[in-house]
């Protein structure tokens, strides 16, 4: 059995710990933020057996007339949170590193683990949005040093984990006299860790430390071009560091009766009520060159409104499970996902998408899940 079950096709809830989730809209469809639709959203997704619910990790907006991601709840608190309320989801929090001590980091991740019996996991992000390290007083380190400094941090996070005995560590970032922590997480050998780096660089610490590795698909991509990706991190981590691992990506779904439907529900979200001023507030590092033909631009503006990243999937539910056959073809272990409302959304997949999916033979219903 692997990491978090065993379905071919494992599912994830993404990002529903921010105001409006991953869409950067004024519809008053919108995910609205409170605790009472966090608790709404949380076991929804756990009843119809999602094997993952992770939060996106976020200090300040990204501006536009509903200050995208602004309004948020803090991940690891979310955790606990959603932990007390779910029994079957593994619960990740997401953790800029750089902004918290692995000694405070260790023990916070372990009192969520026992809250949730040992359904606890690590989202380890080094984080990309200078603005939010300003706040913190402190310079964004540069894009190697960075993952240095997530190397050391999550070796220490897993001694504190581990040792029984206390111990001292000297090391490039981080001097401990006399460490320990107790009690141990109940997640045996340890919690595991997932980590979404892109780059080169990002791509051997996720291949070497992660358990789960995240890659992003390009609408533009082929087939054969996407699964050439996905073969090369899982071979990445099987020759380097000799691990195997699960490979995850995301979508952004419009799930409607129709196609005609689901297309006049995205442009009406993303187009008449798209909060294109989110997309400004981006920092100029993450942004296409200058030199972008502007239909490549305005592309990349549309798909930043919505899913972040993500492969958006719009269509009737034969479509969308059509379109996730695809995806679980390429490689994909698992897929996160986020959609305009996601209780509508998470009711219409359980009822519409997830028995579409078992019938391809990629999920099981959830009372025969293995956790």
């Amino acid at each position: 059995m692997s990491l978090l079950g065993d379905n071919r096709l494992k599912l994830g809830v993404f990002a529903f710990n921010l105001d409006g989730g991953l869409t950067a809209t004024t519809a008053p469809e919108r995910h609205r933020l409170s605790w009472p639709t966090v608790k709404r959203v949380a076991r929804l997704a756990d009843e119809a057996g999602f094997e993952l619910q992770v939060p996106l990790a976020r200090w300040r907006g990204l501006g536009g007339l509903t200050n995208f991601n602004g309004c948020n709840y803090e991940p690891l608190t979310w955790a606990a949170g959603v932990s007390a309320v779910t029994q079957y989801s593994n619960v990740f929090a997401t953790i800029h590193v750089p902004v918290i001590h692995p000694i405070v980091a260790a023990k916070q991740m372990t009192t969520v683990d026992h809250i949730s019996n040992g359904r606890f996991g690590l989202n380890l992000v080094c984080g990309w949005f200078r603005a939010e390290f300003a706040m913190f007083g402190a310079p964004m380190m540069d894009h190697a040093r960075r993952y240095e400094y997530a190397a050391e941090w999550l070796e220490l996070v897993r001694r504190l984990w581990t040792a029984q005995e206390e111990f001292a560590y000297e090391g490039r970032f981080f001097r401990i006299e006399r460490g320990v922590s107790q009690p141990k997480p109940l997640r045996q050998p340890m919690p595991p860790v997932m980590n979404a780096g892109q780059s080169p660089t990002g791509a051997h610490f996720a291949a070497r430390y992660a358990d789960i590795a995240f890659l992003s698909i390009a609408e533009s991509e082929s087939f054969e071009v996407a699964r050439a990706k996905f073969a090369a991190l899982r071979r990445l981590a099987r020759e380097e560091y000799h691990r195997e691992i699960e490979i995850w990506t995301s979508c952004w779904v419009i799930c409607r009766p129709s196609e005609a439907e689901a297309v006049r529900f995205r442009d009406y979200c993303l187009l008449e009520r798209g909060d294109a001023g989110a997309v400004d507030g981006l920092p100029p590092e993450v942004l296409p060159p200058k030199d972008t033909p502007p239909e490549i631009l305005e592309q990349f503006r549309i798909k930043a409104r919505a899913g972040f990243g993500g492969v958006h999937v719009v269509g009737t539910p034969d479509q969308v499970a059509e379109r996730l056959k695809t995806i679980a073809a390429l490689g994909a272990d698992g897929i996160v996902l986020s959609w305009v409302n996601y209780e509508e959304g998470i009711t219409t997949w359980s009822r519409e998408v997830m028995p579409r999916l078992e019938a391809q033979g990629l999920r099981r219903p959830p009372a025969r899940a293995a956790v």
